[in-house]
């Protein structure tokens, strides 16, 4: 290797300014110090390199500061390289360049110090370092005096880091020990030269240096003193933000001074006083600094060791000073703080200190206790010093509890006894705390009286609870009653769950009979009275909530302690509903309490749910008693209105208890889940029904019992295992209503083309004048059927054959969950025409469910013809209910079914079809006689068709979109009928459930985009009318396009905003008159949107907009007294509430000098509508009104 000049590489690096190229020269030299044979010459030279800028010069020239600090620095870079790379120099060379560097502290102020400190600190870090050279380094230091100020924040801080090397050096530590004992005066020197310290990241390490000096020396008592005073005196410390370039903040700050008073517990005679006459300074000390001392203080006594030196002296005056804090404190944090405080104290305490400092403060709190004023108060504190340890727990409470019960029964108000109820049930909640943390606590020696068992059980609940119940739920409700009531509650909740603590196996402390009673109690306002229509106390009906509220907040504490409670409310349900139907109480609220009570039970339910030992024990009894409900309801011929309620009632179960099994699949390591098969599912299934689970389509009852009893006798399992039994047996749920509210007619019967067709049930045969009802069950079940369908995958759903199950609704050829599907052949696929369609919504319900690749392309693409044929027939073969769920199946069959090559042909014949109709239909004289009604069907069921298409849409091949082009082109230019059908077009982009991605719809990302090229942009100009005749074709053309604008996002047609702002602008005068709302409606809102998004566009049409605004208001405002139906009303409200929006947001979006020549104009208005009947309406013209009248 060819000779390295040292010297080279030294002026290499002091002209060079470039960082890479420094480290490269670094580099350089410790390469050929590391491979040198004969180190002591090499480093020699390395170290003579700088001598041409090291010798004596003038130094009144910065340059020469600069180019020395430059070639010390490369020394110091040369180091940093040799420790990188874990070289160590000889120990006597190491000793030679300490001596060099340390004396340019006295010599060199202004340009070594920096390097010198760098250097220095890796000298420190080298194997070969002599502990003996840190007190000369130390000293060294030490001599910069008043210079250290003087030096640059980095500087400071290269310092700050090397004594923090030294004194984390426990060689360097020992020496420093051994050679100054505990007078340790090398500290002195080193508090003289920072204590001036103001740098927030300088602060940092400095503070970390005394607190290690505290850790680690024995220094004398004088030396402590002098160590406090340093870092005492910054606090409290603060912070502005302006001066941290360096990301300190004010907490990083306030944790590293916490740390140093924490440091020792040598520090503690000075620390705690000092930290509670801080406290005791009264008003002169803000929020923020008395929570700063309170976490110091709790810091402190938290890490000193030696409590019986460092804590106990000091007990009476913390707890004399902090027990005010609390008992005439206001501030929460301040409050949190002490107590923490508190908790912590007497954690420290052992035996004799512990009695005499609970004994002290039981004789301060005692009589705050019989005090209304101070009873919170001093409960806080009772629980702060109770949950410290188990000790305390049981010395403390073992004189609490009788004189709380003892208070309990002679406070005269209200409050008092809430208060009191409140320090119960904390105590309580303590407890439970504690016997949890006792589980896992070996070394802990267990007994009945380690946490006083025989306090808290039945004794606890015959002398408070059982008696105020009593008293309280017979007394008149009043505002403070209601909050007893609720804290009762909330107290008897957590006495169910009162375990032993002695060493045997964890028993509750409360018997099952006193269990029993509580649970029925808690019933009553959750469950009970709300399904017999009763309040719980009659004289105030407005607290009923609330208490109400309450329980279920109690039960969802309660059920998880004592498990076999969910059973006892689920037959109070079962019970109270049947007696409640039978004596006909509050009928008119029944199938709505059905319901909310059944919410309820599946909160609590599902709040038993934990990470292990899943069962399906609550979600599956729940079920099972729903279905039973429903299943007498059926028996007793109940109105179709309470079988809805029981529908409901499953399908909010099914999610609520779906919600929690998923997050708690997330949260577990192992969410990779098996796929369902048919014979898995199968045997799943029958595991349930056959231990006697209901089954309303044998018509046969179940014994509840039996299948809580089999089910506990399973072991628990995984989340996963048992949220995929769950979906089994939902999906059997929804098979098993689906045959009960469904027939097959055979061919002796009601058989179509001789084959099987499926029909309503017996249950249907109420009469006419129950079908509205009838149809709502159908609806409801048929959306049970798409979330539970929806959430099985791909996979699952072709094993399950429910691409099948759609048209024949889970019809089997036996009675058991493995019997074969009714064969139904592939060319008569499609809604059964049995009953006038009415089953249509169950079969939506299961397509609406399903992944696009579980269609049959040969059966479904005849079901999309069959739905196409019923749709277009005239006159109509349905309702109009069954018509909307047929034209939902034909968005949804249009949408999944896949339209590959092959497929084209079949789906341009439908599409062809619809266009002849189309054609038909459009070219009748409808003034003369034409079926206009039945025309707006047909073609609301056409849009229907396209929403689903153009959702996937297909550019090529062109003819794919035949059908779409003519109803785009035509179809708002049709005589007479142009106007209806132009309103309608909002159905191809407006949000459909079916549509939506979680029922696994084919959506394109830019499927609103290409709609709005091929059906809006190109007809924009169609909009303005060329002579008065065509006037009502642009204004049809104009809703058409406003009814999809509507629906689109403003980005979407942002590049013609100006054209359509002046079509609006034209439409707003066409309509003001109009009979409909919806066209306003639409038209209204994309103006609105423009404005938000893009003010500027509709600056030059104010005028025309703000007089168009206020005739639309006024007119509508007129129409009030006509008649009209319910939703048309609706709209006309919207129109004018959207008009007076447009109106408040022109302040915000436009400057004054463009609003004052209209404000006069607008100002009359806006008053008027400050009297509109809407409330809603009113609101928002008086926000317009304000933001007008405060233009200047």
């Amino acid at each position: 290797m060819a000779t390295i000049r040292f010297e080279d590489l030294a002026l290499q690096y002091v002209l060079s300014d470039e960082p890479e190229q420094e480290r490269i020269v670094s580099e350089k030299a410790a390469t050929a110090i590391e491979e040198s044979t004969n180190s002591r010459i090499t480093v020699g030279q390395w170290v003579a390199s700088i001598n041409r800028w090291i010798q004596p010069a003038d130094d009144s020239n910065d340059d020469n500061f600069i180019a020395r600090a430059k070639a010390l620095d490369f020394l110091a870079s040369t180091l940093e390289v040799l420790k990188k790379r874990n070289v160590s120099l000889r120990a006597d060379q190491v000793q030679l360049l300490v001596t060099f560097f340390g004396s340019l502290f006295s010599s060199d102020h202004r340009a070594g110090v920096t390097a010198s400190t760098k250097a220095l600190r890796q000298l420190v870090g080298m194997k070969t370092f002599q502990p003996t050279l840190g007190d000369n380094i130390i000293d060294k230091l030490s001599k910069l005096g008043e210079d250290f100020k003087l030096q640059t924040p980095t500087t400071r801080l290269e310092i700050y880091e090397l004594l923090l090397d030294l004194l984390q050096n426990p060689a360097v530590v020992n020496d420093l020990e051994y050679r100054h004992g505990n007078t340790c005066g090398f500290v002195s020197d080193l508090l003289d030269l920072c204590r001036n310290e103001r740098d927030p990241q300088n602060l940092m390490k400095w503070f970390e240096i005394l607190k290690i000096f505290l850790q680690n020396f024995s220094p004398s008592e004088d030396i402590t003193s002098e160590v406090f005073k340093t870092f005492s005196a910054y606090f409290p410390i603060s912070l502005r933000e302006a001066s941290t370039p360096s990301g300190i903040t004010a907490d990083d700050l306030k944790n590293v001074l916490r740390s140093c008073f924490a440091a020792h517990h040598r520090v503690a005679n000075h620390a705690i006083p000092y930290l509670v006459s801080k406290l005791d300074q009264g008003d002169a000390v803000t929020v923020a600094v008395k929570v700063d001392i309170l976490q110091t203080l709790d810091a402190c006594l938290v890490q000193y060791e030696h409590p019986k030196k460092s804590v106990v002296p000091f007990v009476d005056q913390i707890w004399g000073s902090l027990k005010y804090e609390v008992r005439n404190g206001e501030i929460p944090d301040t409050i949190k703080a002490t107590l923490k405080v508190i908790r912590s104290l007497t954690s420290r305490l052992d035996e004799g200190e512990l009695r005499s400092f609970l004994a002290d403060a039981w004789r301060d709190l005692r009589d705050d206790f019989s005090n209304p004023t101070y009873t919170a108060q001093a409960g806080r504190l009772l629980v702060a010093i109770a949950g410290a340890s188990f000790q305390s727990f049981a010395i403390i409470t073992s004189q609490a509890i009788p004189y709380i019960q003892q208070t309990l029964r002679h406070a005269q108000s209200a409050s008092h006894k809430q208060e009191l109820l409140a320090l119960l049930n904390s105590i309580l909640a303590v407890r439970s705390h504690l016997v949890g943390t006792l589980k896992s606590d070996a070394t802990t020696e267990k007994g009945s009286g380690l946490l006083k068992d025989e306090l808290f059980g039945d004794a606890l609940f015959s002398e408070v609870y059982l008696p105020l119940w009593e008293q309280t739920s017979s007394a008149p409700v009043t505002t403070e009653t209601v909050g007893i009531l609720k804290k009762i509650m909330e107290g008897l909740a957590a006495l169910v769950g009162q375990q032993s603590s002695d060493s045997g196996v964890p028993r509750r402390l409360c018997s099952d009979f006193t269990c029993e009673k509580i649970f029925a109690w808690l019933a009553g306002p959750s469950v009970v009275y709300p399904l017999e229509g009763k309040q719980f106390n009659e004289a105030a009906p407005s607290a009923d909530q609330d208490i109400r509220d309450a329980a279920v907040a109690a039960l969802k504490e309660a059920v998880p302690l004592y498990p076999s409670a969910f059973q006892l409310l689920l037959e109070q349900y079962l019970s109270t509903l049947k007696v409640a139907y039978q004596q006909q109480l509050a009928l008119h609220d029944l199938p709505l309490e059905i319901e909310l009570v059944a919410n309820t039970l599946s909160e609590v339910g599902c709040s038993s749910v934990s990470g292990q030992g899943l069962t399906l024990v609550n979600p599956v009894s729940l079920f099972n008693v729903l279905l039973e409900g429903l299943l007498w309801m059926l028996s007793e011929k109940s109105p179709p209105k309470y079988w809805t309620a029981f529908i409901c009632s499953i399908h909010i179960s099914f999610v609520h208890v779906l919600e929690t099994l998923q997050s708690q699949i997330g949260n577990s390591p192992q969410s990779q889940l098996q796929d369902i098969t048919k014979e898995w599912y199968t045997l799943s299934v029958s595991d349930i029904q056959d231990s006697g689970a209901p089954r309303l389509d044998l018509n046969t009852p179940g014994n509840l019992h039996l299948v809580v009893e089999a089910l506990e006798a399973l072991k628990s399992e995984e989340a996963g295992v048992v949220y995929k039994k769950l979906l089994a047996y939902s999906l059997a749920i929804v098979g098993q209503l689906y045959r009960r509210f469904t027939t097959v007619h055979s061919q002796s019967d009601e058989a179509v083309d001789n084959w099987p067709r499926v029909g309503l049930s017996k249950d249907f045969e109420n009469g006419p004048e129950s079908t509205a009802e009838q149809d709502m069950v159908l609806h409801q079940l048929g959306r049970l059927a798409t979330s539970v369908v929806r959430v099985l995958n791909e996979n699952e759903q072709k094993a399950l054959g429910l691409g099948k199950d759609a048209f024949i609704l889970f019809h089997r050829t036996g009675t058991g969950s493995d019997a074969p599907q009714i064969d139904l052949p592939a060319n008569t696929a499609g809604v059964s025409p049995v009953d006038e369609f009415r089953t249509a919504p169950l079969s939506m319900g299961i397509l609406q469910g399903l992944y696009p690749g579980v269609l049959s392309l040969e059966e479904h693409l005849k079901a999309l013809n069959n739905v196409c044929s019923v749709l277009t027939s005239d006159p109509s073969p349905c309702s109009d209910t069954t018509r909307a769920a047929l034209d939902t199946t034909f968005t949804i069959l249009s949408n999944k079914i896949r339209v590959e090559d092959d497929v084209s042909e079949e789906i341009r014949q439908i599409q062809h079809k619809m266009m002849d109709i189309s054609k038909t239909l459009w070219k009748q004289d409808y003034e003369t006689g034409g079926s206009g009604a039945i025309a707006v069907k047909i073609f609301r069921s056409i849009l229907h068709f396209l929403a689903g298409d153009v959702a996937r849409f297909r550019s090529s091949p062109e003819d794919h979109n035949a059908l779409f082009k003519m109803v785009c082109h035509e179809a708002p230019l049709v005589p007479t009928m142009g106007r209806p059908f132009a309103r309608l077009f909002g159905i191809l982009v407006s949000p459909k459930e079916c549509l939506e991605k979680e029922n696994h719809a084919v959506v394109k990302r830019l499927s609103g985009g290409w709609v709005y090229v091929r059906a809006v942009q190109p007809f924009l100009k169609d909009c303005f009318p060329k002579t008065p005749a065509v006037h009502p074709d642009a204004c049809n053309r104009a809703i058409a396009v406003f009814a999809i604008l509507q629906h689109l996002r403003y980005e979407q047609y942002a590049c013609d905003v100006e054209q359509i702002v002046r079509i609006g602008n034209m439409l707003l005068r066409w309509l003001s008159e109009a009979e409909t709302g919806s066209e306003m409606e639409a038209c209204i809102s994309v103006l609105l949107r423009i404005l938000e998004k893009s003010p500027g566009t509709i600056k030059e049409h104010l005028g025309g907009l703000i007089s168009g605004m206020i005739t639309v208001y006024e007119e509508y405002r007129k129409a009030l007294g006509q008649r009209e139906s319910e939703t048309e009303r609706k709209r006309r409200v919207v129109c004018r509430k959207l008009a007076l929006e447009f109106f408040q947001r022109l302040p915000t979006s436009f400057e004054e000098q463009h609003l004052l020549p209209h404000r006069q104009q607008l100002l009359r208005p806006l008053s008027a509508a400050c009297g509109d009947p809407v409330r809603e309406v009113r609101r928002t013209a008086l926000a317009a009104r304000k933001a007008w009248e405060s233009l200047a």
